[in-house]
């Protein structure tokens, strides 16, 4: 009855941590923005935070209309703004259809 008792309540925790895969292949159309980084005397330009997190100092250099998932969107947020050093972000908005 124990071994029994054992088996189910492993079963039961093994199903219920498993965890949500995330594979999100919706695709959607996205406003893109690049923004720069102010230059500044006191040090480097940088957009914000440790985050990408668009600071009121940011320059803004352009915008373009791309469809990419959620993942696809949060690979390039940090690509270029660990590539940029910091300096340059990009800030995605959905766009209406």
């Amino acid at each position: 009855m124990k071994r029994n008792f054992l088996l189910v309540l492993l079963a039961v925790f093994a199903l219920g941590c498993k965890k949500d895969k995330g594979d999100d292949t919706t695709v959607y159309n996205w406003k893109r923005e690049l923004y720069r980084g102010a230059l500044t005397k006191d040090g480097p330009a940088l957009v914000g935070s440790s985050e990408v997190v668009i600071g009121n100092n940011a320059v803004y250099v352009s915008t373009d209309y791309v469809f990419l998932t959620e993942r696809q969107k949060n690979v390039q947020q940090d690509s270029i703004y660990k590539a940029s050093g910091r300096m340059f972000a990009y800030k995605y908005e959905k766009a209406k259809n």
